[in-house]
C-alpha cells in the first residue's frame, strides 16, 4: 500500500477524508495526521509519504511552504492541495513545486477519490520504470562499493581506475539512534540515502539488516563532509547517529578509512549523544587530562550539600569526559556510574541519617542505568535525580552563601576541613571568603571550626561511651596532644577531667600533662 498523510489544521476536515475515501480499494493507507504546516513538515519527515493531502492555509507554515521545506530535506511524493476560491493566488507558486492536484473545499468525494486513483498510478508506474533502468546498474555498483570497503576490490577493474581520478576519500556511516527494527526506522534511512545521493560525487549504500548506510566522498575536504554532515544530523533532530572515518588519498585506503568510522561506531555506547563524531574528534579529547574515576563521589556530594547545581553538572560533565576517554566496555561504565551513585547514598546517609535518605532513590536509578544505551543518557539521569535530591534535603534552608558554608561546616566538622578546601568548594578567594566570614558571624573560621568540635567533644565525652582519643577522632583531631590544648582553652579543663567531672567524679588537678587522656 502507498503511504498518505493528512495536514489540515480543522480536525472535523481530515475525520471527513478519512471516512469518505475507500483506502484499502485504492491501495492507500493513511499512515499520519498533520496539525498544521510546522507539525505536518515533521510527519512528513519521520513517515517519508507517497502522497500528501494539505490544506493551503495553515497556521505557522502555509500547505505551500510545508511541501518546498518538506522537498529540501528529501520528499520525493505527490502533494493534493485543497484550497477555497479566494487561495487560487497560491497555484502559480504551487505549480513550481510540482503541485497539480487542487481541490476545492468543501472536498467533492468523487473528485478526491478520483485523484487519489491517478497519483496511485502514476506513483507505481515511476518506481516500476525506476526499477527497470537503474536495477542492473546499481547492484554492481554497489558490490564494487562493498568490496573497496572491506579491502578487496579489483584493482584492474575500470571502476577502481574512475576512483583513483579523485585524490581524497572518507568514509562516514549513518545509523539510527533506535534500537528497534521498524518501518519508522528504515524510513528515515532511506531519506537520509536520497539525500546524501545529491551531494556531489558521494556514493551510499546500505551495510548490514539494520539498514546502517556507508557513504563514500570522493575529493571532499574535511570541512566540506563535516557540514554535510551535520546538515544531516540537524535535519533529523537527533535521530541519526554518524562516525566520520579517517581521511585517506587513495581508493586502496577506502578500507582504512571504513575500519575507523566502524571503531567509533563500536564506541556508540560513548558518544551518541555528539550525533556526528570525527577520529580527529576523539584524538583532541584523549589529550586531555585524566581525572581519576573515584574521586567523583566525593564531589558531586559535596556540591549536592552546598545546593550548587551548577557544579554538580559541571562536575558530571567531567565525569562523562574521563569516562569517553577511557578504554571501558559499556558494562564496566555501568558499574563505575552506578558505584559512584552507591558512595553517594552512602555519603548522604552519613548526612542525614537513614530516614532522610530514602529520599535518595538509589535502586530505581541503578535499575534504570541497567536499562540505559548511551553514556549520555546515564549522565542525565544522574545529574536529574542527584539535583533533585540536594533540592530537597539540602536546599530548603539555604537564603546565602554564607549560611551554605556555616550549613556546609556543620555537617563536616568531623572531617579535615581548612578555609581553602571551603573556599575552593565555593568558588571563592580564601582571603575574601575569611574576611566575609568574620563579618558574618563575628569570629574567625578557625575559632567557629573550634567551637563547634569542643562542643560536641563535650556531648560525646558526657556519653561515657568513648575514650578521650576516640573523641578527639570523632569531631576532627587527628593529634590528641592539639585537642586536648583546644579543649582545656575553651572548657577551661582537660578533656579526661570534664569526663570525670560529668560521672560526678572527683577531678585530678589539671596540669600540662596528656598522658592521662589516652585511657
Amino acid at each position: 500500500m502507498l503511504k498518505v498523510i493528512l495536514i489540515d489544521d480543522e480536525p472535523n476536515v481530515r475525520q471527513g477524508i478519512k471516512m469518505m475515501i475507500p483506502w484499502e480499494e485504492l491501495d492507500l493507507c493513511v499512515v499520519a495526521e498533520g496539525e498544521d504546516g510546522d507539525d505536518g513538515l515533521n510527519k512528513i519527515l519521520i513517515n517519508d509519504p507517497d502522497i500528501i493531502i494539505a490544506d493551503v492555509k495553515m497556521p505557522g507554515m502555509t500547505g505551500i511552504q510545508m511541501i518546498e521545506a518538506a522537498q529540501k530535506s528529501g520528499f520525493g511524493g505527490k502533494a493534493v492541495i485543497l484550497s477555497g476560491y479566494s487561495d487560487f493566488t497560491y497555484a502559480k507558486e504551487a505549480m513550481a513545486l510540482g503541485v497539480k492536484q487542487f481541490i476545492l473545499k468543501p472536498v467533492d468525494e468523487d473528485e478526491l477519490i478520483s485523484c487519489l486513483k491517478n497519483l496511485h498510478d502514476e506513483i507505481i508506474a515511476e518506481q516500476d520504470s525506476t526499477i527497470k533502468l537503474q536495477k542492473g546498474s546499481e547492484y554492481i555498483s554497489e558490490q564494487f562499493i562493498r568490496s573497496l570497503l572491506l579491502g578487496d576490490a579489483d584493482k584492474n577493474s575500470n571502476e577502481f581506475a574512475a576512483y583513483n581520478t579523485f585524490d581524497k576519500f572518507c568514509v562516514a556511516l549513518i545509523s539510527s539512534v533506535s534500537d528497534n527494527f521498524s518501518s519508522g526506522k528504515a524510513v528515515l534511512l532511506d531519506m537520509v540515502r536520497k539525500q546524501l545521493s545529491e551531494f556531489e560525487n558521494t556514493d551510499v549504500i546500505s551495510i548490514d539488516l539494520s539498514g546502517m548506510l556507508a557513504a563514500v566522498f570522493k575529493g571532499r575536504n574535511d570541512g566540506e563532509v563535516r557540514e554535510c554532515l551535520n546538515k544531516i544530523s540537524l535535519s533529523y533532530h537527533g535521530r541519526v547517529f554518524i562516525t566520520i572515518g579517517d581521511s585517506v588519498s587513495s581508493a586502496e585506503g577506502i578500507a582504512a578509512s571504513y575500519r575507523s568510522a566502524d571503531g567509533l561506531y563500536s564506541n556508540r555506547f560513548l558518544y551518541l549523544h555528539y550525533g556526528v563524531i570525527s577520529s580527529s574528534d576523539v584524538k583532541e579529547r584523549s589529550t586531555e587530562p585524566a581525572v581519576p574515576l573515584d574521586s567523583f563521589g566525593k564531589q558531586i556530594f559535596t556540591f549536592m550539600e552546598i545546593n550548587d547545581s551548577a557544579r554538580i553538572e559541571s562536575c558530571l560533565a567531567e565525569l562523562q569526559n574521563s569516562l569517553c576517554r577511557s578504554s571501558y566496555t559499556p558494562e564496566k561504565i555501568k558499574v563505575i556510574c552506578i558505584t559512584t551513585v552507591l558512595n553517594i547514598k552512602s555519603l548522604i546517609v552519613k548526612s542525614v541519617g537513614e530516614k532522610k535518605a530514602e529520599q535518595f532513590r538509589d535502586e530505581t536509578m541503578i535499575g534504570q542505568i541497567g536499562t540505559l544505551n548511551s553514556l549520555h543518557e546515564i549522565i542525565e539521569l544522574m545529574k536529574k535525580e542527584f539535583t533533585a535530591v540536594s533540592d530537597t534535603l539540602y536546599g530548603k534552608t539555604t537564603k546565602s552563601t554564607m549560611e551554605r558554608v556555616v550549613q556546609y561546616i556543620h555537617a563536616n566538622y568531623n572531617q579535615e576541613l581548612r578555609l581553602e578546601m571551603l573556599a575552593n568548594i565555593f568558588g571563592y578567594n580564601s582571603a575574601y571568603l575569611g574576611k566575609v566570614f568574620h563579618q558574618y558571624m563575628g569570629d574567625n573560621f578557625n575559632n567557629y571550626l573550634d567551637r563547634i568540635r569542643i562542643t560536641e567533644a563535650k556531648r560525646l565525652l558526657a556519653m561515657d561511651e568513648y575514650k578521650v582519643y576516640e573523641v578527639a577522632e570523632k569531631v576532627g583531631y587527628t593529634n590528641i596532644n592539639y585537642f586536648h590544648n583546644k579543649f582545656k582553652k575553651y572548657v577551661g579543663v582537660s578533656p579526661l577531667n570534664y569526663k570525670k567531672s560529668c560521672k560526678g567524679e572527683s577531678a585530678a588537678e589539671d596540669d600540662d600533662s596528656t598522658e592521662d587522656e589516652q585511657e
